[in-house]
């Protein structure tokens, strides 16, 4: 049964509170933005659980954050739930679309007077507390594929660390050593190493955002952690304009790098169909790969170390025009490791990979459920008692020796995960507590 009632007696939103990026010290409470967690600060404002959305700037997104953390001046949190579940809050926010609240004539800025005359309908609490556990478990299900995959980084990580920075890899006790690296292995510049770099264009005149199909069009936005996108804000270009294009198709595998904004110099990889089969890189973004492919997983994990990272933000710094060239990247000077070593680290890390953007697909089906069921559910048209069924969900299907042997090198003691840290992370990786 749904009640009318009007939106300030649903929920009281207030303005986050104002930190420069220069009084951020680092710590463990979420510093979060209108559409993200931006960094973690040494102390906070606002105890859980908090349901965060955007004031000014970016409007709509609507975040859960169930720690203490410090909401931004440019969003807006709840300040009091009005004896409502805060969980069903966030969930319909969720349906209101709150970006077309706009008031703003230049920077988007919800109209607050506006939406808290609103009238709205919701559900009685038990009603409520029946929806939240019906979308909780795809979220839930959604976290612990997440907490999955950065296991899996980590060990992937590790290896690479093992293996490229603290040289142990496979016979490195009989390996000779030349200027501070292994002999026959070089150092060069990614221009002399080969890469092919390239970025794409968009239509003049820009994205047409009417576009709901054609081919998706990614920018910087897009690069965020392994095997993380946001479905939501994708934009599409006319098939006739991407057949055009010369530059900046995805072939199925790519790195990809953050070429201007904010966080120039930031990778990540694409791969494995995901986030699409096929997709065109816009002006904002390189699409990277390796001459020679055997390379193109090490050439990710390194181009993703930190010193890379700040790297490339100094040669933007150096740079007459804001941004990276392809010039400066091809200047980048990376260690070179022999070919047969190469091979044996994909051997590991291939399967890794697979594994990820195998459980990256998994999320994103997940998500398309709760998404389809979310709406329905909260105007009344979706009986609960209906959708109260069993969510798909991933089910590891190795058991702790094939874990631990398929992942052999990241079990080593050199690189920082010993048996008893294996044994506790693949209780991680199986956690599968939260069926019912």
């Amino acid at each position: 049964m749904l009640k009318k009632i009007i939106f300030d007696d649903f929920v009281r939103l207030g303005r986050g509170f104002d930190l420069p990026d220069d009084k951020i010290v680092e710590g463990i409470y979420p510093v979060v933005t209108s559409t993200n967690i931006k960094a973690y600060h040494n102390t906070y404002k606002v105890l859980p659980p908090v349901v965060v959305t955007g004031r000014s700037g970016s409007l709509g997104k609507v975040q859960y954050i169930n720690e203490k953390c410090w909401p931004l001046n440019t969003s807006l949190y709840s300040k009091d739930f009005r004896d409502n579940v805060p969980k069903y809050v966030y969930y319909f926010l969720q349906t209101m679309h709150l970006e077309q609240y706009n008031a703003g004539a230049g920077v988007p800025t919800l109209n607050q007077n506006h939406l808290h005359r609103l009238k709205i309908y919701i559900h009685e609490n038990v009603e409520q507390e029946k929806i939240v556990r019906i979308l909780s478990k795809y979220d839930d299900l959604i976290e612990n594929n997440n907490k999955r995959i950065k296991i899996l980084e980590q060990m992937a990580e590790n290896l690479y660390k093992e293996w490229f920075v603290r040289f142990r890899f496979p016979n490195y006790e009989n390996a000779e050593f030349e200027n501070g690296i292994p002999k026959g292995w070089m150092e060069k510049r990614l221009g002399e190493f080969g890469i092919s770099l390239d970025s794409g264009s968009r239509p003049k005149g820009g994205i047409d955002d009417s576009l709901t199909e054609g081919i998706p069009s990614l920018g910087a936005e897009a690069v965020g952690d392994l095997a993380q996108f946001d479905f939501s804000s994708v934009k599409y270009i006319p098939l006739e304009f991407y057949n055009n294009m010369k530059r900046g198709k995805f072939d199925g595998n790519a790195i990809l790098v953050y070429k201007d904004g904010a966080y120039i110099g930031k990778t990540t990889i694409f791969r494995n169909k995901f986030p699409f089969e096929t997709f065109a890189a816009n002006e904002h973004v390189f699409l990277m790969k390796a001459n020679n492919f055997i390379y193109q997983n090490y050439l990710y994990f390194t181009l993703h170390q930190k010193e890379y990272f700040y790297l490339m933000q100094n040669l933007n710094r150096n740079a007459a025009q804001p941004g990276l060239a392809q010039p400066d990247i091809k200047r980048i000077k990376i260690t070179v490791p022999t070919e047969d070593v190469v091979n044996l680290f994909n051997d590991l890390v291939e399967p890794i990979f697979d594994e990820i953007f195998q459980l990256a697909k998994c999320n994103q089906n997940l998500t398309n459920q709760r998404d389809m069921l979310l709406p329905r559910l909260m105007s009344g048209k979706l009986d609960i008692k209906e959708s109260q069924k069993k969510v798909i969900e991933f089910k590891p299907k190795k058991t702790f020796i094939e874990f631990k042997n398929s992942f052999a090198a990241a079990a080593r003691k050199d690189s920082g995960l010993t048996e008893q840290d294996m044994e506790e992370l693949y209780k991680a990786y199986c956690d599968d507590s939260r069926d019912e």
